[in-house]
């Protein structure tokens, strides 16, 4: 069996064709009805299309040659994927940061402690907030379709000593056992995917939960102070299909997509202001303006946990929802 995958993540993966158990046989995944899945260093591919992209190619060439040359001179361990990648999985504040991190960015976990429950986290990229859980003392299992990431993120893990586990996968179609997880997560991911397809995804989310399982992921308010702005700026239109461009979702549109899926006990509230990925851990690798804007959307953050009405206007949402302990 190969190293990186344990007997634990062997008991709950499954096929995502049939939902079937998998066993290792000749390097590859099999299932009862023969399909097959290989491994690429270590890693699982379920995904029929993996993303292959080691550099972004959105963007110039990495900056701070010199920079990340020293860096390595030093020894310090910064990942060259995510010091290249950080704008596009951390936001625009972080573009002063490209190509001369001084430390891996990795959040803190916003929910309650793990305690040894099983997370998958959808669009993981190269694992920050799988090692946030991780620490949280959670089993996490990193998923995303783009294996340069996923191979960076296993690498980023052994390096700060966070036990995770990494999949290549489609979120539509997830390699996991109906009723076998216990939390899933997703932030800064969904917005991104037509709204046709992350009702599939929440369907498919649903499936894999464990009666009063917690799914906990973010999603752009349509309504947020700074959303209003930028969806002025294209004229009120919907993203174009299968384009990165930002979903916004309504109050109302979240709790009917969750509802449709299984899920109850919805809760949204504020993650941020003025931002999509506001992360107060992170100060220290901003500009002042940005430093500022994070300060801020920190401070708006609290006035709506105490006045639950300003969550309507927050830009950056987390939604909390729960299967109900019949479910499945």
């Amino acid at each position: 069996m190969p190293a990186s995958l344990n007997d634990a993540l062997l008991r709950i993966l499954a096929c995502p064709h049939d939902h079937t158990e998998l066993r290792v046989e000749s390097k590859a995944l099999v299932c009862k009805r023969g399909h097959q899945f290989p491994f690429e260093n270590g890693i699982p591919i379920f995904a029929e299309n993996p993303r292959r992209e080691p550099i972004p190619l959105n963007m110039g060439p990495c900056p701070h040659p010199d920079d990340r040359a020293r860096a390595a001179a030093r020894g310090e361990p910064i990942d060259p994927f995510v010091n290249d990648w950080i704008v596009n999985t951390n936001g625009n504040l972080y573009w002063r940061v490209r190509g001369r991190l001084p430390r891996c960015p990795i959040p803190d976990w916003p929910f309650d402690a793990g305690k040894g429950r099983v997370m998958v986290d959808i669009g993981c990229s190269w694992g920050r907030w799988s090692i946030a859980a991780a620490r949280a003392g959670f089993v996490p299992v990193g998923t995303d379709v783009h294996v340069d990431a996923l191979a960076a993120a296993a690498r980023v893990s052994r390096q700060l000593g966070a036990r995770a586990d990494f999949i290549c996968c489609d979120a539509e179609h997830l390699p996991f056992q109906s009723g076998s997880v216990d939390f899933v997560f997703s932030y800064s991911v969904l917005q991104h995917l037509d709204k046709s397809k992350v009702r599939r995804i929440f369907q498919e989310i649903s499936r894999i939960l464990q009666p009063g399982g917690v799914c906990l992921i973010q999603l752009p308010n349509a309504f947020g102070l700074l959303s209003i702005a930028q969806q002025l700026r294209r004229g009120f239109r919907e993203a174009k299909s299968g384009t990165f461009e930002m979903r916004y979702w309504t109050h109302a549109e979240i709790r009917h997509a969750l509802e449709q899926a299984g899920f109850s006990r919805i809760k949204i509230y504020a993650d941020g202001f003025f931002s999509q990925n506001p992360q107060l851990t992170d100060l220290d690798l901003l500009s002042p303006a940005g430093r500022l804007l994070v300060r801020t959307s920190s401070a708006g953050r609290g006035a709506a946990n105490a006045f639950p009405i300003l969550t309507r206007v927050a830009d950056s949402l987390w939604i909390e929802a729960r299967t109900s302990p019949s479910h499945g």
